[in-house]
C-alpha cells in the first residue's frame, strides 16, 4: 500500500504537477477541492476527491484523517483585493493547521507551500538569508508570511512542518508568464530602466520534485531555486532564443512604472474590480533583485536535477503552442 497525502491546491498549476508526481511514485492521494474545480485530470489519476474549500475546517479535517503528508498548496495568488489575499492565504492556512490538529488520526507532517515574497527583496550578489527579518513588500507577502506564522507552532504539537519558499515559477500549464511570452512572440521586451532586476526562477516540475522531497527532509524552512542568479535580460534573451525572435527592448522609466501603477489601481478601486497592475506589482517589478540563500536545498532537490533555464523555457514554449496558447 501507497503512502498517503492530502493536496490541497491539487487541481492548480504546482498542484497539478505535484499530483501527477505522486501518483506515478503509487501514493494514494486525497485532494480538497472546491465545488468549481475542473477534477477531471484529478480522476484520471485516481484521486480521492473532498469536496470544500479553506474556509471549511470540518472538510479539511475529514480529508487529512488518517493521511501520512498534507501538502498545503492552495492559494490566492493572481492580483487581488488585500482582504482577498488575506483570506486565504492567512486565515485558510490557519484553518488547515487547525484541522490537521483536530484529526482523529493526525497527520505526521505538514508541507507548506511559502514564496520569495514572504520574506522580500535582496540585493544583487546578497542573497537573503532564512534567519533574516522578512520585509514583504506586498499584500500577497504578507499573506504567505503569516500562512508561515500559523503552520510554525503545528511542531510544538508534535507534527513535523516544512515550508518552502519558491520563487517565479514557470512551466507548462503556467499563466503568469504567458502574457510576456506573447510580447517576446510579438517582437517586444518592455523592462524597466535602470538596473537590471536579478531573480532565481524555478521550473514547475522541479517544484513538485522539491515538494516531494519536503515529505522526508529534516523540519524547517528552505528556500528552492535553479542555483542561478538570472538577470532580467538573461531571461528574456532564453524566451526569445525559444520563439525564434530577437525582442527588442523597450526600457520605460521608473517613474512612468509607478504613475501607471497608481492610474490602473485607482480605476479598479473606482469600478469596484481588481486590476492586472497596481503599486504593488510595480513596487515587485522595481525592486533590486529576488534571490535567497539556497542552503539546505539539496535535501529537497538536488542540484544536478534542477531544470537550466533555457532547457525550461524552450519545452514550456513547445507546450505552449501545442496548447495552441501562442
Amino acid at each position: 500500500m501507497g503512502r498517503r497525502a492530502l493536496i490541497t491546491g491539487a487541481s492548480g498549476f504546482v498542484g497539478g504537477h505535484l499530483t501527477e508526481l505522486l501518483a506515478e511514485e503509487g501514493w494514494q492521494i486525497r485532494a480538497l477541492v472546491r465545488a468549481s474545480s475542473d477534477v477531471a485530470r484529478l480522476r484520471g489519476l485516481g484521486v480521492e476527491l473532498h469536496q470544500g474549500g479553506l474556509v471549511d475546517r470540518e472538510a479539511i479535517r475529514r480529508a487529512a484523517n488518517g493521511v501520512e503528508v498534507v501538502f498545503h498548496l492552495a492559494a490566492v495568488t493572481g492580483l487581488r483585493a488585500e482582504k482577498d489575499f488575506e483570506r486565504a492565504n492567512a486565515e485558510g492556512t490557519e484553518n488547515v493547521a487547525a484541522a490537521v490538529l483536530a484529526a482523529e488520526s493526525r497527520p505526521k507532517r505538514l508541507v507548506y507551500l511559502s514564496s520569495y515574497a514572504a520574506c522580500g527583496p535582496s540585493e544583487p550578489g546578497k542573497p537573503r538569508e532564512s534567519s533574516e527579518t522578512p520585509r514583504p513588500l506586498t499584500a500577497y507577502g504578507r499573506s504567505k508570511l503569516a500562512g508561515e506564522e500559523a503552520v510554525r507552532p503545528l511542531q510544538d504539537a508534535g507534527l513535523q512542518t516544512v515550508i518552502l519558499r519558491a520563487p517565479p515559477v514557470y512551466g507548462p500549464g503556467d499563466h503568469a508568464f504567458l502574457p510576456y511570452f506573447r510580447l517576446v512572440r510579438w517582437g517586444v521586451a518592455p523592462s524597466p530602466s535602470g538596473d537590471e532586476l536579478h531573480t532565481h526562477m524555478l521550473h514547475v516540475r522541479d517544484l513538485a520534485r522539491a515538494l516531494r522531497g519536503a515529505a522526508d527532509a529534516p523540519p524547517g524552512v528552505y528556500a528552492v531555486a535553479e542555483p542561478v542568479e538570472h538577470r532580467w535580460g538573461d531571461i528574456v534573451a532564453a524566451m526569445g532564443e525559444a520563439l525564434g525572435k530577437r525582442p527588442q527592448r523597450i526600457p520605460l522609466p521608473r517613474p512612468l512604472v509607478r504613475a501607471a501603477a497608481a492610474v490602473t489601481q485607482s480605476a479598479g478601486d473606482l469600478l469596484g474590480r481588481s486590476t492586472i497592475f497596481n503599486r504593488e506589482k510595480a513596487d515587485e517589478m522595481l525592486a533590486p533583485a529576488w534571490v535567497c540563500d539556497l542552503s539546505g536545498a539539496e535535501a529537497l532537490l538536488p542540484r544536478h536535477e534542477v531544470t537550466p533555464l533555457r532547457e525550461g523555457i524552450s519545452e514550456t514554449v513547445r507546450w505552449y503552442i501545442r496548447q495552441g496558447w501562442l
